[in-house]
This record gives C-alpha cells, sequence and structure tokens, in this order.
C-alpha cells in the first residue's frame, strides 16, 4: 500500500526573543554537515573515555556523507535538519514501519549540537517528527532509543513525557551498552 503525503515543507521555529531557526528536510546536498555533526554529537556523547580505535572505525564508517545521501531519498524514512543563520543546529531521522509495542514511527536518530542544546531546537523536530508520523500513520506515537548513561537525553525525553518501555543493547566492539526504550503514545 502506497500512502501518499503532503509535502513536508520548512518551518521557522522561534527559539527566544531573538533566534529563529529553520526545520526542513534534509537534501542530499547536505549530507557532508549532516555526516559531521552527527559525528560531533556521537563522540561527545559516547567516547567520554576518549577515542579508542573501535570508536575510531565506528565513526569513520557510520557518518559518512554517502550513507546521509542515501538516507535523504530513503522512501521509508523522513530527515528533517535545524538551521541557524544558515548553519547545521541538528538533524532527526524518522522511519516508519519499525514497530515497538504497536509504534510504527521510530526516531532513530535526534542529534543537535551541545552549543544548541537547551534551546527548543530538539523538542522543535521532535514536534515535526509527530505531525509527520501523524500523516503517514494516523497516529503522533514515536518509539526511540536512548543509551541508558545519557542522562540528559533521557531527562530531556521524559520532560516531553516519554516513558521507558523496556531495553535493549547496542554491541560495540564485542561490548554491549544498554539502551532504554522510550515511547511517547498519543
Amino acid at each position: 500500500m502506497h500512502v501518499r503525503i503532503a509535502p513536508i515543507r520548512a518551518f521557522l521555529q522561534k527559539t527566544d526573543m531573538s533566534s529563529t531557526y529553520l526545520i526542513r528536510p534534509a537534501l542530499a546536498d547536505d549530507a557532508p554537515r549532516i555526516a559531521v555533526l552527527g559525528a560531533q554529537v556521537w563522540i561527545h556523547t559516547y567516547a567520554t573515555a576518549g577515542i579508542s580505535e573501535v570508536i575510531a572505525q565506528y565513526v569513520l564508517a557510520s557518518f559518512t556523507p554517502e550513507r546521509f545521501r542515501t538516507l535523504a531519498q530513503d522512501p521509508g524514512a523522513v530527515m528533517l535538519v535545524a538551521e541557524r543563520e544558515g548553519n547545521l543546529a541538528g538533524y532527526i531521522v524518522v522511519r516508519f514501519a519499525s514497530q515497538h509495542a504497536d509504534i510504527q514511527t521510530e526516531i532513530e536518530t535526534l542529534y543537535v549540537q551541545a552549543c544548541f542544546a537547551g534551546q527548543g531546537i530538539g523538542s522543535g523536530l521532535l514536534t515535526r517528527a509527530k505531525e509527520i508520523a501523524l500523516t503517514k500513520t494516523g497516529s503522533r506515537s514515536i518509539w526511540l532509543m536512548v543509551n541508558s548513561q545519557n542522562e540528559s537525553a533521557i531527562a530531556f525525553y521524559r520532560s516531553l513525557g516519554m516513558k521507558q518501555d523496556g531495553l535493549t543493547y547496542f554491541e560495540l566492539g564485542g561490548v554491549k551498552h544498554e539502551n532504554k526504550v522510550m515511547i511517547a503514545v498519543d
């Protein structure tokens, strides 16, 4: 079944009295900036003991412009970026038909550069993702996985009303890292 959705438009979001940012669909031309931002956020979040060989290999293999060019064209996903003054500040990847507990919409990735944390960019990206999910699936419900040691991200998701609904593990270099499964049911 092919579901037709309205085109995803860009939206201006206000973060405070003087700052605005733009949320728009990612383009293939954004891929190098998304790759760098993704690598920077991932390293800042997960490489707290430094850069091991395993981490270096994972980042170099996972955060490539080619991967993000492909993802920007993936019909089973939507990738949005947030920009401020033409500079990338964050991005979100929304995956459909990736089901958990009868919820069809997964937030595969939500990364905001640390210097933009607390400015409404993450919540703005999530709001747009939920609107797209409603159009695509008929529900604003979402699920995601977050590293169990990423306390600031967990607190952020909880502040938005998300609740833990299980555990899963991300394996890197033979080491399992616990992740919380979080859901928002609308």
